[in-house]
Order: C-alpha cells, then structure tokens, then sequence
C-alpha cells in the first residue's frame, strides 16, 4: 500500500483485502514462505528467490553494508536500507534505518521529499522527533515499533497521505499529537504496548481508520467515548479502555459496538481501583449498552464494577463467539448464562470477589425458551482462577461439557476436597475425553494456598491443596472412572488411608507415592492374594507401615524405586525368576536386612542401586548366575557389606560404583573378572590417609574407559604407576579430595582424553598454573576441566 502498487479495489472492496490477496498469490508461488510455529509464524523470502529479486531490482535498491567506502550510491537508488544516512538521494521512496543509534533524526532525512515509507523501528536511543517531519508530504507509512520515542511532534499531523503509523511497544510515549484527527488517510494506528493516558481530540474524524488498537475514554466530550461513533470501519481488535469515565447510558450508546461489524476481538475494561461505585444501575446499563455485533469471536471483559452482567452474554445468537474471558468483576454474584453458545472453546473466569455459587443460570437463560442444545456443547478449556468465596458449583446433567479437555480451578480456597471430587465426578461422567485420562496427580499438604486447585489438561487430571482428597478420591471410587488411567502420583497425604482391595485398574502402569508416611500400601494379604499389572512403582519417604514388600504381587514390575521406606525390612519374592524386572533403586531404607533371602532371581535386570542400608550385610549370593544380565551396579553407604559374592560379580557389568571402607578396600580386588566394564566409581566414605589407588586395588580391567574418584578428605597424592595398567581409560574424574596436591609416579595413562577436576583447589591450581612437578605427567591429556571451566584445551 505504501509503495502505491496495488491495484484499485473493487467495489465493496478495501485495500487490505486487495493487499491480502496480492500476498497470497506471491505466496501460492513460494515467493514468500512460511515459518516458526504457534504465535512466532512469519514469512520471509528464500535467499535464491532474494538474490534474484535483488539483482533484478538493480540500481533502484542499495543496502549500504554491501558497498565499500569508497562507492557511491546510484542517482536511481530508490529502497535504501542503512543506519547512518549522510548523503540522502532526493529521489528515495523507501529508507530502512531501524536499529540505528542515533540520538537526533538527521535532517537529512526531512529533505527526502518523495520518501514514501520510513523505518526507524528499534532506535533506542531515539527520544523524540524533529519539528521537520511534516515535510515528508509524500509519506504513507511510518514505523517507530520499539524505539525510546516519548512525545510526537506536532507537524507530523501535516502528513495528509499517511496510512499508517506504527508505535507498537513505545513504552515511554504517553501522549498522542492533539492533531491527529487531520490525519484523515490515516488507516492503522498500531499503539499496542504504548502507555496513553487518554486519546487526543476528535478521533471519530479518522473515517478511513481500520486498525486501532485500543481506545482510552477521556472524560471530555471531545475524547470521551462519542468518538468511538465515527470509527466504523474498523477491523480485528479492539480494547476500550477507562469506561469508568462514561458518565451516564446515553453516551455509552454512542460508539455503535453493535454497528461495527468488522471487529472480531472486543475487550471491554474498567481500570482498577475502588470497586465501590456510586451507581450500579449505571455501571450495567454501560455493559448492556456496549453490545457488539453477533460475529464477535472473543469477548473480554475486566473491571466491570456492577453486580449483574447484561442479558445479551451468551445468547445464542452469538454463534462465532469461541473465547469468552471475564476478570476483576469483584461485584458480581453471579455468572452471565454462557452455556448456550454454540462455538464457545475457551472460557476464562478470574478474580470474582463476591461470587459464591455458581449454578442453573451458568447453563441457560431461563428466559429464553427456544433453547434446545447441552450446556457448553463446544468448550474445550474452562479456568476458574482465584474465586475467594467460591464455595459451591451445582453442575448440571450428565449431556454438559461433552468437549471438555481442559479444566483448571486454582486460588479457590473455600472449595473442598469432597466438593473436588465430586466436581470431578460429575464431569467424569458426562465428558468422553475425561475418560481418556491417563495421568492422576494428587498433591495434600505440600501445595500451598495459591496453588490449590484441580488441573485437567488433556490426558492429565491434576488435583492439589485440598486436605483428605486422597482418602475422598479411594471412598468416592474416582480412580474406577478412570478407564485408560495408566499413571498416579500421590504427594504429602496426611491422613491414614488404606488402598482398598483391587483399587488399582487393569490399566494402570504407574503408581508413585511421595511422603504419604500414613498411607498404607498393600498389606501383607492383599500382596499374596492379588496381582497388579503394574510396570512402574516408586516409594518416597512413606508408607511406614510397609515392612515387606513381595515381588510376587507384581509380576510385570519393570521398575521399583524405593526410598527412606523407614521401616522396609525385606524385598521378598517366592517364585522365582522375576523375569519382567529391569531396574531396582533402594535408597536410605536404614532397617533393610534381606534382597530375598530365596535369592534375587531377576535374569533380566540391567540396573541395581542399594544407597544407604546400613544394616544390609550382603548382596545377593551367586549374582553372577541370577543377575547375569545386570549392566549398571551402584553400592554405596552399606557399610555391613564386607565383602563381594564368592562367585565374583555378573559378567555383563559395564558400570560399577562403589563406596568403600577401610575393612572394604581388600575387596575390591577380587569382584572377578570384568571384561566388559567401562565404567568404575569409587567413593571414600570414612577411609583415612590411603594412597588411591593403591596397589594392587584394581582388578584386571581391560575396556574401562571412565573412571572415578570422589570424597576421600584426607588424600593428598594420587598414585598413577597402577593407573597405567588401564590401557583404554579415557575420562578421569577426581571429585572432593580437598587435600590432594601431588601426583606419585611417571604420569597418568596416555590414553587419556579428559581430567576432571572438581573440589580439589591444590591439584587445579597445579594444573592451571603448570605446576613443574604436576604438569609433566598430565600435560599430554587434551582437555582438563576444573570445576566446569576448561584449563587446558
């Protein structure tokens, strides 16, 4: 539009819908493309269709950072894009310098008397403009997004061919120029992100204007909302903002919303502040007077201060409306009837002080006796969010919210875990998608205020803060409407809540618990009477009335997590081989004696973690026949265990870490033969002034290739004679050995790729500063790292 190479449009026709169609046919021939996704699509050119358009465009374009210093610009340049313009070419019709650091507009750039287009987008120091602006009489768009402009000037309401001016995200422009209303070609007028305390006079002369972001109401008649009456060829989105300035209904009537037939996005908002209004019969006849055309899409209203909303929320006849948002009504003690639109998918209520019961009138208009559809036969998201009072929702029949996938109820203290439930009961009922919930998170005492609330979200039903909602979530049977649940997590139940009998679906892959010390899981009869299908099961810090736990319960367990179970005495199982089992973590269970005193047949575990048993004594004997297939082996803190198995450890080993005391460190040597690992951790609890590693220490270990040594306090050299046996170690770790200052012997394996360095001051400072009796024996390793910064690269 602003280079005026669009053809006229046709009756009935706007330039933007011309502009469109041209775009879209450039377009349809990969002229342009599309990228990015979700809020960040845009087009750009490809860089071969560029440097044709380009080289096609000749002398009339000139970017100047792809000119030397000495070249000119050509007489028939017409685009220019450049940030530091001194020799300006009369002729010029379209000049790019966004992003430019000047702190003055050059006058240069006033004198372009042909200049049709202007960018000066992201000029942050950029504070203000020059009177001279107006005579650019030729320009018909303007662009100063982003930049630190604080005022307009005057002269800039002289530019009679303007169409569009762009301030979008001027945070620091609070004012408009009082001529605006001159500007009568003037078609967008971007100020989002701007912070206009009113708008100038006689803006309801800009007949031509499409795009106005938002209108501020001022309380004189020559800004106040009588102008929004001329505007009515506007399009998309609109905010009119302040309508606490429109004193009485007459001139609410003035603007013609209803008239506006090309607005799609309507916010209606009364600023904060005192809710407390002089006249409340008022504040409603303003809202029933603001009503929009019946092809609205998105309606929001925030701040309104009456107490009831008008009648024309949720009639049918807005059959377009997909989103409706209401915020800040802290008057109001009931909802508007929007269960009967049709297309309505999003719905948003937030901040409503005075509401306590939301009930039949939230469903269907009672005066309206030609409805015939469910309630909300569309909405796909509804959110309630910090509703103080809230204290009851009657919901209605089991035909309501059939396309619900989202539900959200946060910051509503006065609703209980009981009412949740049943909330959630109801629903479960009447909308098939709720059935398709595979993830059930239930959070008691560990959530806070703010942060209760019930959370459904696609396959994910989250409910948090609400006391006893565990112990209502078993009684109530929620778990059994849940026909495709396939994974729960339970976190800071309080209360002593047994799992009933077979309570766990069919479905059921997951089941998490986190400090629940009250709850009670499975006892001793149901794990012999029932099997669980089950694949995953984690234990957190609860259930201490768990003394044994059967493997035989569980006969797809995959996975089984357990830690600081305070009382867990024995992992048993009596019918072996447990073939599904491929990872067991057992953490800080201080009273664990046994890993199945029949033996811990699991042919196909591949990992194995015992942290912190202390009264654990052995591991399971002849590992290397029922383990065979164990990659990952993880002991550390299990200060009873003296020794290895006699039959050494399985086979298949690829990683070993270990903590070792002094009365373990003989025997270490004899774990038995580990072709295959690769990686070996070695972690000093309470071990003394020992050389590490001591000869003799390490077992025959033909492919390691990582090894670690971490938390010995009191060493203070490392012996690398016995290091040079490993002839493929790659990555030394050394972590916490504070005292560590030497290096025994001719120098670490050649072999080496990485050290690591970390909490060892001495060694890292030696190796920085090239230390002569350090760096010798490890300056053939290419890369050393200390603490996360590379030391040598």
């Amino acid at each position: 539009m602003a280079e005026d190479l669009l053809r006229s449009p046709k009756r009935g026709e706007t330039f933007e819908e011309v502009g469109c169609e041209c775009f879209d046919e450039l377009a349809s021939r990969l002229f342009f493309k599309q990228v990015g996704d979700g809020d960040e699509k845009y087009f750009v050119m490809h860089d071969l269709m560029h440097d044709l358009a380009t080289f096609l465009a000749g002398k009339f374009y000139c970017r100047i950072s792809e000119l030397g210093e000495k070249e000119e610009m050509s007489i028939l340049t017409r685009h220019l894009l450049y940030n530091n313009l001194k020799k300006p070419i009369p002729v010029l019709r379209y000049l790019d310098l966004s992003w430019s650091t000047f702190e003055v507009l050059p006058q240069s750039v006033c004198n372009l008397c042909n200049l049709q287009t202007l960018k000066l987008r992201s000029c942050s120091l950029l504070t203000m403009l020059p009177s001279s602006l107006g005579e650019l009489i030729q320009l018909f768009y303007l662009d100063l997004s982003e930049s630190a402009i604080k005022t307009l000037p005057e002269s800039l309401c002289k530019l009679s061919y303007l169409q569009t001016l762009k301030l979008e995200d001027c945070s620091d422009l609070t004012m408009l120029p009082n001529g605006m209303y001159n500007l009568l070609n003037l078609r967008h007028l971007d100020i989002r992100g701007t912070a206009l305390k009113e708008m100038p006079k006689g803006m309801g002369k800009l007949e031509q204007l499409q795009v106005l972001s938002y209108y501020v109401v001022g309380k004189q008649e020559d800004n106040g909302i009588l102008e929004l009456g001329g505007l009515l060829n506007l399009h998309g989105s609109i905010a009119i903002q302040k309508l606490e300035n429109v004193a009485d209904v007459n001139q609410a009537r003035s603007p013609r919303i209803i008239d506006k037939k090309h607005i799609d996005n309507l916010l209606l908002e009364w600023s904060s502040g005192d809710d407390m209004v002089s006249d409340i019969q008022i504040e409603g006849d303003v809202l029933d007077s603001l009503r929009p055309h019946i092809g609205l899409k998105e309606l929001r209203i925030e701040g309104y201060k009456g107490k009831i909303f008008a009648d024309w929320l949720g009639q049918y006849s807005y059959n377009n409306m997909t989103s409706v948002s209401l915020k800040s009504c802290k008057n109001c003690h009931k909802l508007p009837s929007l269960g009967q639109l049709p297309s309505l998918k999003s719905l948003r209520i937030e901040c409503f002080d005075q509401l306590m019961c939301i009930g039949d009138e939230f469903y269907k208009n009672e005066g309206d006796h030609t409805l015939h559809i469910a309630p909300f036969p569309s909405l796909e998201t509804l959110k309630f969010e910090d509703m103080a009072c809230w204290e009851v929702w009657k919901l209605p029949g089991s035909e309501a919210f059939p396309q619900l996938k989202k539900l959200e109820i946060s910051g509503c203290p006065m609703l209980k875990g009981d009412t949740v439930s049943q909330i959630f009961m109801r629903i479960a009922s009447s909308s098939s998608d709720v059935s398709k919930v595979r993830k059930l998170y239930m959070m008691e005492n560990e959530a806070s205020v703010n942060d209760a609330g019930m959370l459904l979200d696609g396959d994910s039903l989250s409910l948090k803060g609400f006391e006893s909602l565990v112990e209502s979530a078993f009684k109530a049977r929620i778990i059994h409407h849940l026909t495709s649940l396939q994974e729960i997590i339970i976190i800071g139940c309080l209360s002593a809540v047994s799992f009933p009998a077979n309570c766990l679906p069919k479905s059921l892959q997951k089941l998490e618990i986190q400090n629940c010390k009250k709850l009670e899981f499975l006892e001793q009869q149901q794990q012999q009477q029932h099997k669980y299908d089950l694949v995953e099961l984690e234990i957190y810090a609860s259930c201490d009335s768990l003394a044994s736990l059967s493997l035989d319960a569980f006969p797809n367990l995959k996975n089984l997590q357990i830690e600081r179970c305070e009382n867990l005495e024995s992992i048993s199982m009596s019918e072996p081989p447990h073939t599904a089992l491929q990872r067991l973590v057992i953490y800080g269970c201080s009273k664990l004696v046994s890993l199945a005193e029949e033996g811990l047949s699991a042919p196909n575990l591949t990992s194995l973690d015992v942290v912190y048993c202390d009264k654990l004594e052995a591991l399971p004997c002849n590992m290397d026949t029922l383990l065979q297939n164990l990659q990952s082996l993880d002991i550390q803190g299990c200060r009873g265990i003296s020794r290895f198995p006699e039959g050494g450890l399985p086979p298949n080993l690829k990683k070993l870490g270990m903590s070792v005391y002094e009365e373990q460190l003989r025997g270490l040597s004899s774990i038995g033969k580990l072709e295959g690992l690769t990686h070996l951790g070695i972690i000093g609890w309470e071990c003394e002034s020992i050389t590490i590693p001591k000869v003799g220490l390490l077992p025959h270990l033909p492919s390691l290739t990582t090894l670690i040594f971490q938390g010995f306090p009191k060493l203070e050299t490392l012996e690398c004679n016995e290091l040079l046996r490993l002839t493929s170690l790659q990555h030394l770790k050394i972590f916490s050995c504070r005292k560590l200052k030497n290096i025994a012997g001719e120098k670490l394996p050649s072999s080496l790729l990485l050290l690591e360095i970390k909490g060892c001051p001495q060694l890292e400072d030696s190796c920085k500063y090239m230390h002569q009796h350090i760096w010798p024996k490890v300056s053939h390793i290419p890369s050393i790292e200390g603490d996360g910064v590379h030391i040598v690269m």
